[in-house]
């Protein structure tokens, strides 16, 4: 039988917003793995971030974290892989973004990119922003961060901003030299994330790494709802996104009418992993 690997968004894929994993999707992941299918998440959010979602007795081989910044092995709890950028980096991505006046988030290097300093711009007029609940939501986690301050390395840089602001084509190509992905606010559903990692950072190229560890050449699976699971789900060979996905990914993927709770009963039945 050929290995399989299935690669798993979280958020809005397999869990609903400040929801946790349902008993069905539970049942899944262990019938899965029984199955043989190696089952590997592929999330956003960092490893403390994950921590409040999922434990380390969840059914699951490997996670994806922080869009690519690294891989865990999950059952043994340890890093596999890990990127960032240099502190060099981070003062010419701050460079351009400032320019712009963007408020931006510097996340520090792993094991620590839950904590992060940011550059703010007009405060006042900010206080509702997405930017704002999310420093509100990491109180005791941030600090202010004088643009040229930033010493070290760091995981990644974020800015969020209106799906329309017009800085966002602006930019856009003087971030050549970084991997930039694109994803829409966990917080209000509707925010625009910009997030700003090294080189070749994404979750296709950590999922090619870690099929690439494997004795042979597995075939893979991979369910997503977002723009900055595109890359992946290009990447695999069986795909299928969420209902609630952009209509971008709708039109490239085939799209599974199933809610969170069940979204990997969905996927399994399908594609007869089981």
């Amino acid at each position: 039988m050929p290995v399989k690997i299935l690669f798993c968004d979280l958020d809005g894929t397999l869990i609903a917003q400040g929801q946790g994993l349902s008993e069905d999707n539970l049942e899944m992941l262990q019938s899965l793995r029984a199955g043989g299918v190696i089952v590997a998440l592929a999330s956003g959010r960092s490893p403390f971030s994950l921590s409040k979602v999922v434990t380390p007795q969840m059914p699951f081989d490997y996670a994806i974290f922080s869009t690519g910044v690294g891989i865990m092995d999950w059952q043994k709890q340890q890093i596999l892989l890990r990127r960032e950028l240099s502190e060099g980096q981070v003062h010419q991505a701050l460079e351009i973004l400032c320019s712009e006046q963007i408020d931006t988030m510097v996340q520090a290097a792993l094991p620590d990119n839950h904590l992060f300093q940011y550059c703010q711009f007009n405060a006042e007029e900010a206080s509702g922003t997405d930017f704002c609940r999310r420093i509100r939501l990491y109180q005791g986690f941030c600090s202010p961060l004088p643009p040229e301050s930033w010493r070290g390395s760091a995981s990644q840089l974020l800015t969020i901003m209106r799906p329309d602001d017009p800085r966002f084509l602006r930019i856009l190509p003087k971030l050549q030299d970084f991997s930039v992905i694109r994803a829409t606010s966990p917080l209000d559903g509707h925010s625009t994330w910009l997030e700003i990692f090294a080189p070749g950072v994404n979750k296709s190229s950590a999922a090619s790494w870690l099929s690439g560890k494997l004795p042979v050449p597995p075939v893979t699976y991979a369910l997503g709802n977002d723009h900055n699971d595109l890359d992946l789900l290009a990447w695999a060979k069986h795909s299928l996104v969420a209902l609630d996905a952009p209509p971008e990914l709708q039109t490239q993927f085939t799209v599974l009418n199933a809610e969170p709770a069940r979204f990997l009963r969905q996927a399994a039945h399908i594609w007869q992993l089981l």
